[in-house]
């Protein structure tokens, strides 16, 4: 056996057996009974392949593994004491590996619990794959949330277009704005008694909103008892080759009945009982042909039409315009102050990698066990005053650990430009003052540096006159 692997399979032993420093005496033979059958719950073996397992523990065989007492009988007590060194030191780097969280990633309970959680995020995808829908009609459809609310957007009222198509019965009549307003609301009273839905293609050839299509819809219904859900499904329009209307919609699982020119959907019921597989009657009345758009169709040719690079750069510019800035004056007094970070846990805190940081109710400082510590140092950017004591401060500042730059404002006429002036001189990024921030730090005026105090775990913050500094 190659050197390499004899120290490997000695490390393996010291690690899990209890051995004395000297070697034993008298070492009884290599035990050559089978042992116990290999647990397929620890190591799924092949079936093929067990025997030969089998006698390689057994010290048997062309694969046989050397019994411990007889391969550390040729070791001389130094080596063993290496070996045990060397295997005291394998797993204290284990434990350091473990505790900072190397390993982190290939523990069972953390694959366990990002299983669970990409599990949990398809289910939310599956159940909600029109979640978007909402934004997608109020940005490029002129609809409000109320009405995009009304327009199946809400799964618990009206589900997604194609939701109907999972469940085991479908009753529904299709409708389009080609039949006389007198029809429709006679299929509209028909749908409501008979318990059935109204689908509808897309929207009235005359309308540009849904919006518009709605009211008309709610007009057609008004005075009508407990109305029928009335809906766009260009899908099932799709799915049933449905040209021409009123046709009506008989379904149970996989097996359908269709017919067109008829509204009585208690008879389409009843020849559905006769029929062992899907039937269309085809037309057996009058009829008018569908004359809307799918709305599908519809709602792509808009995406299609809409310039995605003009609306990501009014975001752009806009984003500046968007922040709220944080008013502070400039300070009068050089005034300093210790601030406790110590907070109480409402909730359970976990990190990113799922390990558990504070248990609801725990009392924390965040600041305890932290090797590195933080300067930050607070400005208004539309200060020249405040930037150039900025300026001079990191030229002789005895900074604690990292270095952050917090600005309480920027030119938002100038917005980026602005940034990158400042991030050019002074060389490293500058964040934004959020109000939370001021509040925390307990800050009244402008500049402001606060250090952290690992040795009392607390916040040191000095504000700054600047007349003082003169």
């Amino acid at each position: 056996m190659p050197f390499f692997n004899r120290v490997w399979w000695c490390l393996s032993l010291l690690c899990s057996a209890s051995l004395s420093a000297e070697p034993a005496q008298n070492s009884p033979p290599v035990d050559t009974q089978p042992p116990p059958a290999v647990q397929r719950s620890v190591v799924d073996i092949p079936a093929h392949l067990e025997e030969t397992v089998r006698k390689a523990m057994a010290g048997q065989g062309e694969f046989a593994m050397p019994g411990s007492n007889a391969l550390l009988n040729k070791l001389t007590p130094a080596q063993r004491e290496s070996l045990m060194q060397m295997a005291k030191q394998a797993k204290a780097r284990q434990q350091a590996l473990l505790e900072s969280g190397t390993l982190s990633h290939f523990q069972s309970d953390y694959l366990t619990q990002q299983v669970k959680r990409h599990q949990q995020a398809a289910q939310m995808i599956s159940t909600h794959s029109v979640s978007k829908l909402d934004r997608v009609l109020t940005e490029h459809a002129g609809m409000s949330e109320e009405q995009v609310r009304g327009f199946a957007a809400n799964a618990e009222q009206a589900g997604a277009p194609q939701s109907r198509q999972d469940e085991p019965h479908e009753k529904a009549m299709f409708m389009s704005f080609s039949m006389p307003r007198a029809e429709i609301r006679h299929l509209i009273q028909v749908a409501a008694e008979a318990g059935a839905e109204v689908y509808l293609n897309g929207l009235h050839p005359e309308h540009t909103q849904i919006n518009e299509t709605m009211l008309m819809l709610r007009d057609l219904a008004k005075g009508i008892d407990n109305p029928p859900m009335i809906r766009f499904n260009p899908t099932a329009f799709k799915k049933y080759a449905v040209n021409s209307v009123p046709t009506i919609l008989y379904r149970e699982f996989d097996r359908h009945i269709l017919a067109a020119g008829v509204t009585s959907l208690t008879w389409l019921e009843q020849e559905f009982r006769h029929q062992d597989q899907s039937v269309d009657y085809g037309v057996t009345g009058p009829i008018s042909p569908v004359v809307e758009r799918s709305i599908i169709e519809e709602m792509q040719a808009r995406m299609a039409r809409y310039d995605w690079q003009a609306a990501r750069q009014r975001t752009i510019d806009s984003y500046w315009a968007r922040q709220t800035m944080v008013s502070l004056p400039r300070a009068q007094h050089t005034e300093s102050w210790m601030i406790d970070p110590t907070v109480s846990a409402s909730k359970d805190i976990y990190t990113p990698r799922g390990k558990l940081v504070a248990a609801q109710g725990a009392v924390v400082n965040p600041l305890k066990g932290h090797s590195t510590g933080l300067t930050t140092v607070l400005f208004n950017a539309m200060d020249p005053r405040q930037v150039e004591f900025v300026t001079a401060q990191l030229e002789t500042l005895d900074t604690v650990g990292q270095l952050m730059l917090i600005t309480s404002q920027i030119d938002t006429s100038k917005g980026w430009a602005h940034m990158k002036v400042l991030t050019e001189h002074f060389g490293q990024q500058i964040y934004l003052m959020p109000q939370a921030l001021a509040s925390r730090f307990q800050l009244t005026a402008l500049p402001a540096i606060v250090r952290t105090d690992l040795d009392r775990s607390m916040l040191h913050v000095t504000q700054f006159s600047l007349s003082s500094q003169e």
